[in-house]
């Protein structure tokens, strides 16, 4: 018996073969067209399954925000989807952040395929609450159907989608999410945006004594810390991690306070964080992160106690007058009160009077407005703390009843 087999280059979508037995030869273009009339098939059963909206609506939502936005390569504009018995995974990622969601599906065939992120979503939110039968057809298309609604969508190879970090090997330690959402909150506005900046485009995550982690973001006009518990048994950190600033923010977006407690691993290079149906990657930014610790005021000599909502509300009105670019106010202290100032050439100017609690000599110092309403948003205490010393030093802002959050502000000229 002679064989041969003759195959077209990877890269076209049909393999023509030639098979001679003895005397007789069969063509055939793959998948299932043969001579003589009769076919065969390489696939016995196409990839379906049935998955309920609503799960799969809330598990999109959720990848659409990873997904690459500016499609510099394609694929990465799509998200892979994985059925493997009874379940179906869905991946998203822009190489530096990843997701991988898992759901429930009705299935008896196994398969992967991608589509796009934005056109799956869209379709998915406007179907009516009834499960979707969802199938692979020829030439890479997918079909979905729901009801009366039929969608057929082209795809791209799921061979082409990127290889992902492994997610389910690793040695996750238990953390607590709501001392990781109290963290990133009070920190995350504070990290630099700056791309000549690299190293501070995120925030800094270390360990301190007596099972304490500290997270730092600063800009370089700002310094924003929080010190916290979060391991029920902390893992060994030789140093500390930048996570950057986008991986944060989309990790702050899976963290559920009704979840207490997640898992997290700190593995060459990448922060993994396993929640109860759904997985994140995040590549930390490679560097040493500035030493922060001499920004930090070591005595202050002046302490202003002022009504949180009080003091927010009228920074509000008095930054209208001020400054678009520079943002800059102005505090003036006396005895028992505070003036705040704002002016500008083009528009004209404000003042407001408040009352604080605060004995010592009169003293004027400026600020960026937009950076003290940024820190008093993410405050709770009906009561702050500003300690100052003299019109050229940073500024420290804590709340009265909460030390272990704390905010440094430079000062500007105004």
């Amino acid at each position: 018996m002679l064989v041969i087999h003759i195959s077209t280059p990877p890269t076209t979508t049909t393999a023509l073969y030639i098979y001679i037995f003895s005397s007789k030869a069969y063509l055939r273009n793959s998948p299932n067209l043969m001579v003589k009339g009769k076919y065969r098939r390489e696939e016995n059963k196409r990839m379906n399954f049935s998955v309920q909206r609503l799960p799969l609506l809330d598990a999109l939502q959720k990848v659409q925000t990873v997904v690459e936005k500016k499609n510099t390569i394609q694929i990465l504009g799509n998200i892979l989807c994985h059925v493997k018995g009874q379940e179906l995974s869905l991946y998203a990622t822009d190489l530096e952040v990843g997701i991988k969601i898992t759901l429930s599906v009705e299935s008896t065939t196994e398969g992967k395929f991608t589509l796009s992120a934005k056109h799956f979503l869209d379709i998915v939110k406007e179907l009516p609450e009834k499960p979707l039968h969802i199938r692979k057809k020829d030439n890479s298309w997918i079909e979905i159907i729901c009801e009366k609604s039929k969608f057929s969508i082209v795809s791209l190879p799921a061979e082409q989608y990127p290889v992902l970090p492994s997610f389910e090997d690793k040695q996750y330690f238990e953390a607590r999410s709501d001392a990781l959402i109290n963290m990133m909150d009070r920190t995350h506005f504070a990290a630099s945006t700056d791309s000549t900046r690299y190293h501070i485009n995120g925030v800094y995550f270390e360990s301190l004594e007596n099972s304490l982690m500290r997270m730092i973001a600063t800009d370089g006009h700002r310094l924003s810390f929080v010190d916290q518990e979060v391991f029920l048994k902390s893992p060994e950190l030789k140093r500390g991690i930048i996570i950057p600033k986008k991986g944060l923010l989309e990790f702050r977006k899976l963290l559920d306070p009704s979840e207490e407690i997640l898992g997290l691993c700190f593995e060459r290079g990448f922060l993994f964080a396993q929640f109860k149906d759904c997985y994140l990657f995040v590549r930390l930014i490679d560097g040493d992160y500035p030493d922060y610790r001499p920004v930090i005021p070591k005595s202050m000599n002046r302490l202003v106690k002022i009504e949180r909502q009080k003091f927010n509300s009228a920074l509000k009105r008095v930054s209208l007058l001020s400054n678009e670019k520079s943002r800059g106010i102005k505090l003036c202290l006396e005895s028992g009160t505070l003036v705040i100032l704002s002016s500008n050439s083009e528009m004209g100017e404000a003042r407001e009077e408040i009352e604080v609690k605060y004995q010592g000599d009169s003293m004027e110092i400026g600020f960026n407005s937009k950076y003290l309403l940024e820190n008093l948003s993410v405050m709770k205490s009906d009561q702050i703390e500003f300690h100052l010393k003299d019109p050229l030093s940073p500024g420290i802002i804590r709340e009265v009843d909460l030390s272990n959050h704390t905010y440094v502000i430079m000062p500007m000229k105004i």
